[in-house]
This record gives structure tokens, C-alpha cells and sequence, in this order.
């Protein structure tokens, strides 16, 4: 004859889930110990001040414009045009495009072959592509401690094909 067993008592899961949860909460540390003896201790960090929180990087719509007026840079603008994938050279003074010409011959493009006007964009030009709230998706490639984005790709609608654009922005001189 087999002893009889008592079936194990059954703990209610939510009880069973509220303990782990307390049981996974960290207490908190000590900071140091000390005595009335006229030694330094430790401050409780827990006492401290807040701290501020730390600034939330740009995203679309926040991206900060590009504070030097004359420079120089190459830009590559990805889109369905005929001069897609060329790399260009922008010149900028005062915050305006003063010449630009296609580099690294390309595409029936020989190098300094001056680029159509309608083509010419600022860094600038180039964020506010970035801060287009309207486009259905934006892509911002934005290197920490960087004054400008490395790229920017814009499809203002997923469900009308060839109005993508993008940049690419090198070999930034200011100056």
C-alpha cells in the first residue's frame, strides 16, 4: 500500500507574479559607512538633486539648421533624374548658392560642367528635407557631434513611385 500523498497547495499566479516583482525591484545600495568620529563619508546618492534629463536627440522636424553662411561641400542627390548618383561641387556664400559644378566626371558630365540651377541646394535645403514632417517616411544618417547629416533620404508618399530623393553630403570646407 502506497502512503497517500496531500496534494501540493496551489499559490494563485497574480500572488506568485506580484512577489517576483518585488523580489526583481533593486535595493538600494549603501553609499558608505562612516562614524561620529570626524571622518568624510560618502553622500547618499539617493539625496542628491535630480539631475536634468538628458536632451533628446533631433528626430524629423528638429533637426537644427547649419550655422556657417559661406562654405563649400559635395553633394550626390539620388533621385529620377538625369543627373542622379553625380557628385556635385555646392559653393555657398551668405547662405546662398554662388556656383555649383559636377566633379568626378560621370554620366556624360565632364568635371567642372556647371550644374542646371534648379539643382543648387544649401546644407541647409538639405535639413529641411530632413524636418519634412508631411513625407510619409524620412531617413536622417546624422553623426554625433556633426553640424550637418552625412545623409537624407525623403519618400513624401510610399504609394506614388520615382518622387524619392536623397542626399549625400561630403568633404563639408567652411570658410
Amino acid at each position: 500500500m502506497q502512503p497517500s500523498r496531500t496534494p501540493a497547495r496551489r499559490i494563485p499566479m497574480k500572488r506568485t507574479l506580484a512577489v517576483l516583482a518585488v523580489l526583481a525591484v533593486p535595493l538600494p545600495l549603501v553609499a558608505a559607512c562612516g562614524s561620529d568620529d570626524g571622518e568624510q563619508t560618502a553622500s547618499d546618492p539617493t539625496s542628491q538633486e535630480p539631475t536634468e534629463p538628458p536632451a533628446a536627440p533631433p528626430t524629423v522636424g528638429t533637426y537644427p539648421e547649419f550655422a556657417p553662411e559661406d562654405y563649400t561641400f559635395e553633394l550626390v542627390t539620388t533621385c529620377f533624374c538625369p543627373d542622379a548618383g553625380a557628385p556635385m561641387l555646392m559653393t555657398v556664400v551668405d547662405g546662398e548658392v554662388t556656383e555649383a559644378v559636377y566633379t568626378r566626371a560621370g554620366r556624360g558630365l565632364p568635371d567642372g560642367t556647371p550644374v542646371p540651377r534648379g539643382r543648387w541646394r544649401t546644407i541647409d535645403e538639405v535639413i529641411a528635407a530632413a524636418n519634412d514632417t508631411d513625407a510619409e517616411k524620412v531617413e536622417v544618417d546624422w553623426p554625433a557631434g556633426q553640424d550637418y547629416p552625412s545623409s537624407v533620404s525623403v519618400d513624401t508618399s510610399t504609394r506614388i513611385a520615382d518622387e524619392e530623393v536623397a542626399y549625400t553630403v561630403s568633404d563639408v570646407v567652411v570658410g
